[in-house]
């Protein structure tokens, strides 16, 4: 069994201390069906999909919202792409699940062109 005993760290139960692990950051990338690149949100942290089909119902888009990030935890990214309807519905999902959060999102400044880190304070 894990402890969480600082944002970011774990220590495996009956290592006392002696064994920390760095898990690395999720970046969770709310909706690419336009095949736009996220190749730099990849520098945040592991890409993970929630949406991948958008052809889904409200009432399915908040379910299948909920059940991908049950596994959002704190250090995680949001990274608002596509459809803003489902960047909503996944930043309250997400502070649903998690209240008092630092919410971390990624936007991308076209100007630059690259996603920019914003954190929303839940």
């Amino acid at each position: 069994m894990n402890k969480v005993i600082q944002l970011g760290f774990v220590i495996k139960e009956g290592l006392k201390g002696e064994e920390m692990v760095d898990e690395p950051a999720v970046c969770w990338v709310i909706d690419n069906s336009l095949g736009k690149t996220i190749k730099d949100a990849a520098r945040f942290g592991t890409i993970e999909h929630v949406f991948t089909d958008v052809d889904l119902t409200n009432r399915d888009i908040v379910q299948h919202a909920r059940e991908v990030l049950s596994d959002f935890r704190e250090g995680d990214y949001l990274c608002f792409i596509g459809d803003p309807k489902l960047s909503a519905v996944c930043t309250a999902v997400v502070a649903q699940n998690n209240p008092g959060i630092d919410l971390k999102i990624l936007q991308f400044d076209s100007r630059t062109f690259r996603y920019e880190e914003v954190i929303l304070h839940f």
